[in-house]
């Protein structure tokens, strides 16, 4: 099989506002998409108090993020992150995709009186990381991570290794050592995922959330320290945590439609969006969205518009991105007594919640994504009163308009359909 290498430089990956559109408008005329967008992002529900929300520790900061966006808007409307699985809280991000158990168990501890609604929130890139000073970017096919993951490869000096990165000199390093957690973590099912299509031969243990192989430890911080200490150490992280701990990642192949393969790097943020359209998202009968990890770097049709998202492409290059992804979800509790678990969660999903998590480190979500999970959070546009030709002026939270206007997109993740006024 045929291997190239590229280093995407050549894509510029820019985010607009009228990608944010809550597509076709529903009057004639219909409202320019900037129009759209504009009123979309603009019209918040602003409340008084505070709320909880639950994050996994991998995650941690990350819903502080968009707390603070979203007290510059509303400025009485704080957000407080708590850790911890017995922490009652009515908001809950999970590093990956929910089950039925998990929002079971959301649905009794922490929202009795209301109703659970789930959604994705951001996708993340995962990658291998390790403590080898100088040895940035080598190359891990599915068959290396494979046995890696499994212990079977122990050495930086294994024929798959040498054979697939010709470059490096691997003499003299300590042997592997595989460290995990040992609780379920989003990243290892992402990661799995990905083995288990692209090498099932090599990986047959299927999408697993933990490691047997591997050295564990009851915290990601603890593994984290180890790791820093042993050299050769080696784990599956997203790779903004790896970064943050001065820690190697490797670049990952990605499997073309002719069989050949593209050797990606884990150093751009703008392959980590491309990436994230490779995901698989359904909807459930009471309207909660899931998102699977994303593997294989090629985006699935209707989850990644080239169109919106402003890329060029250089002469020549595919439209791949990083191979693989977790994808965080928000657990909501949509409960009448109390609003604001719901607000926040909206604002998560508006594009400056998403850039918000952008600069913690994350990937936003893909448009079409982002833009179905407005309808079971009940955002919605008053497309009826909007003037196509100036743009709307923004609210400034206090007197800001409700959400619950008129128009929505549908469920199942087509155009809304069109209304006239």
């Amino acid at each position: 099989m045929s291997r190239r290498s590229w280093k995407t430089r050549g894509i510029v990956l820019t985010v607009s506002a009228g990608a944010a559109v809550l597509a076709l408008a529903a009057c004639t005329p219909p409202l320019p998409p900037d129009v759209l967008a504009a009123q979309a992002e603009s019209q918040i529900q602003c409340y008084s108090g505070e709320t909880s929300v639950s994050v996994p520790e991998g995650l941690a900061g990350s819903m502080d993020a968009v707390g603070l966006g979203l007290l510059g808007v509303c400025p009485d409307q704080t957000i407080v992150e708590v850790t911890g699985s017995d922490q009652a809280a009515p908001v809950a991000l999970v590093d990956r995709t929910p089950t039925a158990a998990d929002i079971t168990a959301f649905a009794e501890q922490s929202c009795p009186t209301g109703t659970p609604i789930v959604v994705p929130a951001f996708a993340y890139p995962v990658t291998i990381a390790y403590n080898v000073a100088g040895l940035e970017g080598v190359v891990m096919t599915p068959e290396i991570v494979a046995g890696i993951l499994d212990g079977t490869i122990t050495s930086w000096e294994d024929p798959l290794i040498t054979a697939a990165n010709s470059d490096f000199d691997f003499t003299g390093l300590p042997p592997l050592t595989l460290m995990s957690v040992d609780s379920a973590q989003g990243s290892v099912e992402a990661m799995t995922t990905w083995l288990s299509k692209e090498d099932p031969q090599a990986w047959t243990k299927g999408t697993v959330g933990t490691l047997d192989a591997s050295q564990t430890f009851a915290t990601e911080s603890e593994m984290l320290a180890e790791m820093a200490a042993t050299e050769s150490s080696v784990a599956v992280l997203p790779v903004f945590q790896a970064l943050n701990n001065v820690l190697a990642t490797a670049n990952l192949p990605v499997t073309l439609e002719d069989g050949s393969e593209l050797v990606v790097t884990a150093d751009d943020v703008q392959l980590y969006k491309v990436g994230s359209g490779a995901t698989t998202v359904t909807t459930s009968e009471s309207g909660d969205i899931f998102a699977s990890p994303a593997t294989g770097g090629i985006p699935v049709e209707g989850n990644f518009d080239v169109a919106s998202s402003k890329i060029v492409l250089a002469d020549g290059q595919p439209l791949v991105g990083w191979p693989v992804l977790g994808y965080a979800h928000l657990l909501v509790c949509d409960d009448p007594a109390d609003p604001k678990p719901l607000a926040f969660a909206q604002y998560v999903e508006r594009l400056a919640g998403q850039g918000a998590l952008e600069t913690y480190g994350v990937t936003p979500l893909p448009e079409p994504i982002r833009i179905r999970t407005f309808t079971p959070l009940k955002v919605k546009v008053n497309l009826d009163e909007a003037d196509a030709s100036t743009s709307p002026t923004p609210t400034d939270g206090a007197s800001a308009a409700p959400l619950d206007a008129v128009s929505t997109t549908s469920g199942d993740g087509t155009e809304p359909s069109a209304e006239s006024s």
